[in-house]
Order: C-alpha cells, then sequence, then structure tokens
C-alpha cells in the first residue's frame, strides 16, 4: 500500500491527497479505514487465533492462556489511551500538533514493543502495564476533561520529550548490558580485551 501511495503521488502529484475522490471522500479516507478494517478483522483475530492454537497444542513458554496474552495488554491500553486522545480531544490535537504526535505515538509503541521483544528474547515475564501508560492515562484524562486547556499542546510536548527520552535510554541501557554479558562491544562482534 505504501509503494502505491509512493507511485500514486510521483504519477499524478501531490494534489491527489488533497481531492476528493469517490462521494466526496479522500483517498486518505479510504486508505485510514482500509488499515483499521485489515487491523481489526484480519490481523488481531489472527494474533488471537495463533495464541489459542499455540494454547491448545501446548506449544506456548508457559502452560497458561494468561501468560501468552500478557504481552498485548500494555501495546492494546496504548492504543486505546492514544485513540480516546485524538477522539476527545477538545483542542483537536492531532490537527494541531500531527507530526508531534505520531512522533510521540511511534516512541512510545517502540518503546513497549522493544521490551515485549527482549522479554521474549531473555524468557522472562513482560510487565503488565508499562510505566508510560500511568502518565499517558493522566495526561489523556486531564486533556479531554479540559483541564488543560490551550496547555494540551505544551503538554504533549513535555510528554513527547520524556517519552524520547525514556526510550533512548532504554537502549542505550540494553545495549550496555548486551555488550557487558557477551563481552562485546556494541555493533562489533570482536571480543573485549580483558582488562
Amino acid at each position: 500500500v505504501l509503494i502505491a501511495a509512493y507511485l500514486l503521488t510521483g504519477t499524478v502529484g501531490v494534489e491527489i491527497w488533497q481531492k476528493p475522490f469517490l462521494f466526496g471522500y479522500y483517498i486518505t479516507d479510504a486508505l485510514v479505514t482500509l488499515l483499521i478494517g485489515f487491523s481489526l478483522f484480519l490481523s488481531f483475530p489472527q494474533t488471537l487465533y495463533n495464541i489459542h492454537r499455540a494454547h491448545v497444542k501446548k506449544t506456548l513458554k508457559n502452560d497458561s492462556l494468561y501468560e501468552g496474552l500478557l504481552p498485548l495488554v500494555s501495546p492494546l491500553l496504548l492504543f486505546v489511551l492514544l485513540t480516546v486522545w485524538v477522539v476527545l480531544s477538545p483542542g483537536n490535537i492531532l490537527a494541531k500538533q500531527p507530526r508531534l504526535f505520531l512522533w510521540m505515538v511511534g516512541v512510545a509503541f517502540s518503546n513497549v514493543i522493544c521490551k515485549v521483544i527482549v522479554c521474549q528474547m531473555s524468557s522472562t515475564r513482560p510487565e503488565l502495564f508499562h510505566w508510560f501508560l500511568f502518565p499517558l492515562a493522566l495526561v489523556v484524562y486531564a486533556a479531554i476533561s479540559g483541564l488543560l486547556g490551550w496547555t494540551e499542546e505544551v503538554v504533549l510536548a513535555v510528554f513527547t520529550a520524556l517519552v524520547t527520552v525514556a526510550h533512548v535510554h532504554y537502549g542505550v541501557c540494553v545495549g550496555r548490558q548486551l555488550s557487558e554479558h557477551l563481552n562485546i562491544y556494541i555493533f562489533s562482534l570482536k571480543k573485549r580485551v580483558p582488562e
């Protein structure tokens, strides 16, 4: 879909995204609808089916279905909180700060998923609630209740900075820990010389 969007833009021009396409709807409306539809009706059910099948065949790392579904809790709650913020934002935050909001969404999801991946690789139990969810829940509540008012964009910027710094910190810490554990330099397979 992304390649088709690039080819369409390159062939017709960027104006195609700003003109009504069919029945007054824009192409972006159709793409968003397809993305949500495929996620809800194909990807998510397939994920649940795979977890169920692994549970029935007893091929899960843990015997419990709860343990198999545990890694889905934080990403799902993150998605719900961010969707609530966008839909119920009195200041229409996504329209006012789309790049900043999408940056924060990408970094937050990246951090949550990186932690899930590290837990899977190390056969450790993931935390039920990622710590990002608590301040995010406060921000979303304050935003949709109108407590933030005109400062909603400022709070978004501060939260985005917090999430970004926390993600970089997590990446550096994981890199250092792997480097020490495997006795290698980061981004190199050469062994460290003992001191």
